[in-house]
């Protein structure tokens, strides 16, 4: 075996041999001039001091890196464990806290002295905040183990911009900011494949910045094409402020884990550091990039661009399903906050078959749980006292109900409502307006040993149903059609949706008049909801872009129309109700 001293020494000896021979060489030559003796020599000498070099310099220094290299292993090895295990646990950190954030909901039922009530208000603030920071932590924990996994799903670049809007439209009223959304329509309405939930939650933690930052004046959103091909779309989405702004320096840094710009800052502020880094880490995860422009004193805007590929938009049918599975017998329990939805929902589930009683809200809803056995639970997600998310994460660790079905009922479809409803337990998601082929369709899925199959259902064909099929932007849903009696019911809903709603526009404008938006909001998101639970679907998209209207700050004019318009449905739904051969005009007053 050669050592390394032996090959060393070889290599001197032959260094020397070689230049005996060239000089012995060149003797027998003519005279050669001295400078080509020079450059050999000097030649020569170089060829010498390689090895040297390589012995003496190059080899130490290779060893060195080699043991920095195992060192970089070990500490990369560590920080992977680590962030295995933040991944592992996540679920055990979380269910606690949620226990915690529903047994504060609880006990603010009825506080027995105003200041418990401020002090539970207090816990739960503490509680959501803390909850909020432990999600930000595991998230990143998990993009560092590479247990963090986007989703590939079709969905509508509008439902992603509206989830992105609902939430930072309440933080920015809450600091008396504007808020503009800038997308045009073609971008709105594109159908795209991607991670839905995620780059909503980078839009939401941009504009969430941009609020806390900002003290003054408008948060713009924004979203543009940078290229498109018939494959994919290039998109650039920004999120504008008129904040404290950030130093140049300072702007490379912010996307670190755990980074602040100032002390002073993170004191006045708050906040970990982990947004930006998340946002940073998730944008990179789906090929694009991610950077900022900042002024100090004048404000920032946060730019990413991401490549998502078109996706075929496959609408949801609500035509009728060739059998009705029956039903009958099953204890549903459903939780619903609206009268009018609590009504819907009760027709649906009795002409199914299913034996339903309703609870107002999430903490009523627990009570319920635990007075009786129900086969199934339907959780609306947002409702007094305790939203149906906390509800459900309680109601999970009761006796008896930890393989209970517990199906979300929201008005909104977008996935990130999904995930969220799986993260608490629950076990699917329907999105208003519920169909009773869809509401069918789900029991039977989650109930499978206790459904018996159906047979098949004939359209009643009479006289009541030709005057509702001539009700222009009325969607009657296939179940109604079985006989004349549930038309007639049909009937009595469109009248009480009628008197409840009808002074819905009128209100509005109150609110607008007295500068109360959130108000005004909340009235228009809630008619969207009803008018598509009962079918009225003009209404329904007159009252959705009345929202949208009121989330992005759209002038008076504007807005204007819409109510003028929405205002005129309402009233021509009132007059065609009563030409309605089984409904007396006495319904209508």
């Amino acid at each position: 075996m050669y050592s390394p001293k032996r090959l060393f020494v070889a290599l001197i000896i032959s260094v020397f041999a070689a230049e005996l021979l060239i000089m012995s060489a060149l003797s027998l030559l003519e005279p050669i001039p001295q400078w080509v003796e020079n450059a050999l020599d000097a030649f020569l000498d170089v060829v010498l001091l390689l090895p040297i070099l390589y012995f003496w310099v190059f080899r130490p220094l290779k060893k060195l890196n080699a043991e920095l290299e195992a060192r970089t292993r070990e500490a990369e090895s560590a920080n992977r464990a680590k962030s295995a295990f933040m991944a592992n646990i996540s679920h055990e950190i979380r269910t606690p806290l949620h226990v915690l954030i529903g047994l504060g909901q609880l006990l603010r039922r009825d506080p027995d002295h105003p200041v418990q009530l401020q002090r539970l208000d207090q816990l739960c603030a503490t509680s959501d905040h803390l909850l909020a920071l432990v999600n930000d932590i595991l998230d990143l924990s998990k993009i560092e183990s590479g247990r963090f996994v986007l989703d590939d799903g079709v969905f509508l670049l509008g439902s992603v911009i509206d989830q992105a809007r609902e939430v930072v439209s309440q933080l920015a009223f809450s600091k008396n900011l504007a808020l503009k959304i800038d997308i045009p329509p073609a971008c709105y309405n594109a159908s795209v494949r991607g991670d839905s939930l995620r780059l909503s939650q980078i839009l939401i933690n941009l504009g969430g910045n941009a609020v806390k930052f900002s003290n003054h004046g408008t948060i713009h959103i924004g979203v543009s094409v940078v290229e498109e091909n018939p494959a994919s779309l290039r998109l650039c989405f920004s999120v504008l402020d008129s904040g404290i702004g950030i130093a140049k320096e300072d702007q490379a840094r912010i996307f670190l884990p755990f980074e602040q710009i100032d002390g002073s800052i993170t004191r006045e502020y708050g906040g970990t550091g982990l947004g930006l880094a998340i946002c940073h880490r998730l944008v990179g995860m789906m090929g694009g990039r991610i950077w900022v422009d900042s002024q100090p004193g004048v404000g920032s805007t946060f730019s990413f661009e991401i490549t998502l590929a078109r996706g075929d938009r496959i609408p949801e049918t609500i035509a009728a399903t060739p059998s009705v599975p029956d039903l009958v017998g099953l204890r549903v329990l459903v939780a619903e906050d609206h009268p009018l939805s609590q009504e819907i929902i009760l027709e649906m589930l009795e002409d199914l078959g299913c034996i339903a009683e309703i609870a107002t809200d999430g903490v009523e809803a627990i009570e319920c749980a635990l007075a009786h056995d129900f086969d199934l639970i339907l959780m609306d997600m947002q409702m007094p006292k305790m939203d149906g998310l906390a509800a459900a994460r309680i109601i999970r660790t009761l006796p008896g109900h930890h393989d209970k079905p517990i199906i979300a009922l929201t008005a909104n479809a977008f996935v990130e409502d999904r995930l969220r409803c799986q993260d608490a337990g629950m076990n699917d998601h329907i999105s208003k307006p519920v169909t009773p082929a869809k509401l069918a369709s789900t029991l039977s899925k989650w109930l499978p040993d206790l459904v018996v199959p159906g047979e098949e259902t004939e359209q009643c064909k009479c006289e009541l149903s030709e005057a509702l099929a001539k009700i222009s932007g009325l969607d009657v849903a296939i179940s109604w059609w079985r006989s004349p009696e549930r038309l007639a019911d049909y009937c009595v809903l469109l009248n009480k949706f009628v008197k409840l709603h009808g002074q819905d526009i009128s209100l509005l404008r109150e609110h607008l008049a007295a500068g109360e938006f959130y108000a005004a909001h909340a009235i228009a998101h809630n008619l969207k909801g009803i008018a598509g639970l009962i079918g009225a679907r003009r209404i329904e998209s007159l009252a959705s872009e009345m929202v949208q209207a009121l989330r992005s700050g759209s002038g008076n004019a504007d807005i204007a129309v819409i109510e003028g318009a929405c205002e005129a449905e309402l009233a021509r739904l009132r007059v065609a109700i009563r030409t309605l051969p089984t409904v007396e005009e006495s319904f209508v007053k």
